[in-house]
């Protein structure tokens, strides 16, 4: 995983202000008529509803759930959790309370999936979205681009909710919930819906932290690192790694890295064919490190500078690792 850079406080300004308007007045209509239409499907308006969504019209309170930074995310959660917390039991003689208590924290949710998710996060632009954040590829996986093609042929934007829009339905229009990530990240078996806050405590890109997940090759024989281009193949070693479990488990990065031996091979081979006399002189013709890293990996070194193409935090973790520059 690679981090992303946090926003400008105009950026969060203008995507609140975006945005809150419509928000509000949905609120407004679904209090006025005191029902929605979910799925072809009628939901009346309780008194307990009312009470939550209520607390969204007080303006200080909404700009805090669409532009909290990720820890506070968590404690929106937690709120929300204890306002329609499951039973902590269940038996025969309380199927009936448990049944009832389900049914209307799904209600719940459907109100508020009306709130953010219709009338919030599908307004959002997300091409914009996304060349705002300027994020060229997925910071799940760094393996593919964030943008893929729709059904007419035209570019679109790949946008996860970090929590799951049909789990936390308050979240669905919260900035830091939105990530940029790629479609096999953000579905095919991968993140969907799977529950980030109880079951799968995967990290929030935004909260990565340097080499929190780093790549680094394990030798299957003791003569691995006796420098020789033509004795590298793939069975003679195994990429490692390291970093958040939930993570590697959610997007099976650990299985997925494996199929990108040949990107590792290269660097042997490079390793074996660019002694340290031949980046010396390459100093001596005036470029810099970084340059020289540019001409000779094809690759980005800078932490910031990562998400610009796939593979990029392997080839930098393993290159480093085999001092190739």
């Amino acid at each position: 995983m690679i981090q992303i850079s946090y926003p400008e406080d105009t950026i969060l300004e203008k995507f609140y202000n975006d945005y809150k308007s419509e928000i509000l007045r949905r609120i407004t209509v679904i209090k006025k008529q005191k029902k929605i239409s979910w799925k072809n499907k009628n939901y009346s308006l309780t008194k307990k509803i009312i009470k939550i969504i209520e607390q969204f019209e007080n303006e200080e309170y909404l700009k805090r759930v669409m532009l909290s930074p990720p820890n506070e995310l968590v404690k929106i959660i937690q709120i929300y959790k204890k306002m329609y917390e499951e039973p902590r039991f269940k038996n025969i003689g309380l199927q009936f309370f448990y049944n009832k208590f389900y049914d209307e924290k799904r209600t719940i949710d459907i109100f508020l999936r009306s709130i953010f998710e219709k009338y919030g996060y599908d307004k959002i632009d997300k091409l914009q979205f996304i060349k705002i954040i300027d994020l060229k590829t997925c910071p799940y996986c760094n393996r593919n681009y964030t943008f893929s093609l729709n059904e007419e042929g035209s570019v679109k934007p790949e946008i996860d909710h970090f929590y799951p829009k049909s789990l936390y339905p308050f979240l669905a229009c919260s900035y830091f919930n939105l990530i940029p990530s790629c479609p096999t990240c953000n579905g095919f078996g991968a993140k969907e819906s799977k529950d980030t806050y109880y079951q799968y405590p995967i990290t929030n890109p935004y909260e990565v932290k340097k080499d929190e997940f780093k790549f680094s090759i394990s030798p299957n024989n003791i003569n691995f690192f006796n420098v020789e281009s033509k004795k590298y193949d793939f069975d003679s070693f195994e990429i490692e790694l390291y970093g958040n479990k939930a993570s590697l488990e959610v997007f099976k990065l650990e299985e997925l890295y494996k199929e990108h031996k040949d990107v590792v091979v290269e660097l042997l081979i490079k390793k074996a064919y660019y002694p340290k006399s031949y980046i010396e002189e390459l100093k001596n013709f005036g470029f810099s490190e970084d340059e020289i890293y540019r001409y000779l990996l094809s690759n980005y070194k800078r932490d910031e500078d990562l998400h610009k193409r796939p593979l990029s935090k392997l080839v930098r973790d393993i290159s480093e690792e085999l001092k190739l520059i």
